[in-house]
């Protein structure tokens, strides 16, 4: 706690030192009644990663996406005017869509008349170009990088094919009626690049020179510094209001804000919750939402102790998730209780998993045989959450649980969490989430699984997961999921932590932008005021 308290205080102070508002304007000047949207100027986003490889099918974290979905689009895409959600799906680089009667057929209508930045038309085959990128090994440009990433959704892929000029299907082994909507997402799916960028200068080196179907254009990159992006002037959408996007990297959460307050940026992500009262009285705008995203707890099955199911929910007991969110965030955020988010289309806000009871969690470790102090493991997290496991190590010394703490930068703890992790290694913290269902078929296979979670042996979870995934019935999908997600958090397979109500942070002269129920931003609507 006195780690949070050094950082209040030297907000308070770096805002008492900073003075004025970006852009010279409070919440009371002139720009804040200015209603007609004005075309042209640069909105400069902080973000708080370097972004990974601008590339559609090789991206990782949501900086990076809030960079490149302005660069490469998807068939499919979702209403990101939606702030509560689930996000309606909109056509994208499609304009309908239809399944077979088994579900397992998609075919698409491609929009025409949509060029490629450098030039090249779309069509289906450009489309089927980025298919065999990620499923065709016989494929010149077969891209071995990107295929693990995404196995999750393309590995039960029969065929691609090219029905006419502007019509393609997809053929899966398994009923897949969440198709659309995982092709508007993000990482694991397929936004269309285009094939003429990797021919000319090869699959490592289309993130240097990414070229798609968007509103905005690639100009450079300097990593560790910024992303230099310009109004495309042949977009087939409707045209954005700024000329030019500037995206800066700034990790450090004070050096940030610092930024913002001095006007040399106009929009950052990740606020720190200590920060957004004083933002606000400053005549920033602090958007109130709760994305797709949410904070969550995984296990590390490779430590026998969390075999027994009885630990687990001890575990969560010893967690009062209310007070996590109303302490550490300031109010700032919301607690989660299943695995299947806000805004997710299978989200049950009355689904509750292990309530806080700390008698109870002592009472658990006791029949699990272990007295008070007993029960000991290190908790691992990246740098950003070092606040968040600081709070967890004192909720659970409350109940008689001695955790240790190792936090580390991104790529190390990926590698350790997700790779080797420490003999005594017992709790993970991540940040993901998705607005479809079968983000639950997702976080079991490609997390919880990757930390020894056995899904196989565990039949009812698996047969529940399966039966969901393979549903034929629209109708019944969802509740399918839900049957699903309660199996899952009956067993205590992981802890939903909180997901962040108050994540962007505007300049006042920002008009708008949306903090929508998913992962990014639509920045196709956004202008300046003066």
């Amino acid at each position: 706690m006195a780690a949070l308290k050094a950082v209040a205080l030297a907000s308070a102070l770096l805002l008492a030192a900073c003075g004025t508002t970006a852009g010279g304007s409070g919440a009371d000047g002139a720009s804040q009644s200015d209603s007609t949207p004005r075309k042209g100027g640069t909105l400069v986003v902080g973000l708080y990663l370097e972004p990974l490889a601008l590339d559609p099918h090789r991206q990782g974290y949501w900086e990076t996406y809030r960079v490149s979905s302005n660069i490469i689009e998807g068939l499919v895409k979702e209403d990101l005017s939606d702030p509560e959600g689930p996000n309606k799906l909109l056509p994208g680089l499609a304009t309908e869509w239809k399944v077979s009667d088994d579900a397992k057929t998609w075919t698409f209508t491609l929009r025409k008349g949509v060029k490629f930045h450098d030039g090249s038309d779309f069509n289906a085959q450009a489309v089927h170009k980025n298919v065999r990128r990620v499923s065709d090994p016989q494929y010149e440009f077969y891209d071995e990088t990107s295929v693990p990433k995404l196995a999750v959704w393309f590995g039960d892929l029969v065929k691609g094919e090219v029905v006419d000029d502007y019509t393609y299907s997809f053929e899966f082994s398994k009923p897949f009626l969440g198709f659309p909507r995982i092709l508007a997402q993000a990482m694991s799916t397929l936004p269309i690049g285009s094939p003429a960028a990797w021919e000319k200068h090869g699959n490592d080196g289309f993130a240097d020179h990414p070229s798609g179907t968007g509103p905005y254009t690639f100009v450079s990159r300097t990593v560790g510094d910024r992303i230099v992006l310009k109004k495309n002037p042949s977009y087939w959408g409707e045209e954005p209001y700024l000329d030019e996007l500037v995206f800066r990297i700034i990790p450090n959460n004070q050096t940030r804000l610092a930024a913002l307050l001095g006007g040399e940026v106009d929009l950052i992500s990740y606020v720190q919750p200590e920060d957004v009262q004083t933002l606000e009285s400053r005549g920033f705008q602090v958007p109130t939402g709760h994305g797709a995203a949410f904070l969550y707890l995984t296990f590390n099955y490779k430590n026998k102790v969390f075999d027994d199911e009885k630990v687990r929910k001890a575990i969560i007991h010893g967690i009062d998730r209310q007070k996590l969110a109303d302490e550490l965030y300031n109010g700032n955020a919301k607690p989660v209780y299943s695995l299947q988010p806000p805004g997710n289309e299978a989200y049950d806000p009355a689904a509750r998993d292990f309530e806080y009871d700390p008698e109870k969690a002592k009472s658990l470790l006791k029949e699990a045989g272990y007295d008070p102090g007993e029960l000991t493991f290190t908790i691992v997290a990246d740098v950003a959450n070092q606040n968040t496991v600081e709070w967890l190590q004192s909720q659970l010394k409350n109940v008689g649980v001695t955790a240790d703490i190792v936090t580390l930068d991104r790529p190390n703890y990926v590698a350790r969490a997700f790779g080797t992790p420490g003999p005594t290694d017992g709790l993970s913290i991540d940040e993901y989430g998705g607005t479809y269902a079968e983000w639950l078929h997702q976080v079991l296979t490609t997390n919880i699984a990757k930390k020894g979670f056995d899904l196989d042996g565990n039949t009812e979870i698996k047969d529940a997961v399966e039966k969901a995934r393979d549903a034929t019935d629209p109708d019944k999908r969802i509740e399918l999921w839900k049957a699903a997600e309660t199996k899952v958090r009956e067993s205590a397979v992981a802890i939903p932590a909180v997901t962040l109500t108050k994540y962007y942070a505007l300049g006042p002269n920002v008009r708008g932008f949306t903090f929508a129920a998913t992962n990014w931003y639509d920045l196709t609507k956004v202008w300046l005021a003066k």
